[in-house]
């Protein structure tokens, strides 16, 4: 697929940009540069591979564990609630 300076032109034009020159060369070559890239990536063989979800064995968890506590008092919590029903604090 190529895009040509004139393709360009016509879509900045299209979204009420102004490029000059300098700018209109520098976004073709780019664009060349990102659709040489992409090619090369079509033209990997990755049909025997297996996909993967996370690339990396180093474990990502940063949360820390849980700890089930028991509140003994309740009452006592649910008091300091703004809203509540029941024994539930009302959160909106």
């Amino acid at each position: 697929m190529k895009i040509d300076k004139r393709e360009f032109k016509e879509l900045a034009a299209s979204l009420h940009f102004t490029m000059d020159n300098v700018q209109l060369d520098k976004l073709y070559q780019e664009s060349e540069f990102l659709l040489t890239a992409l090619e090369n990536l079509s033209s990997l063989k990755v049909d025997d591979l297996t996909p993967m979800h996370y690339p990396f064995s180093a474990s990502s968890h940063l949360l820390r564990d849980d700890v089930a506590i028991e509140i003994k008092e309740p009452e006592k919590y649910l008091n300091n609630a703004k809203n509540r029903f029941d024994k539930y604090v009302v959160v909106k």
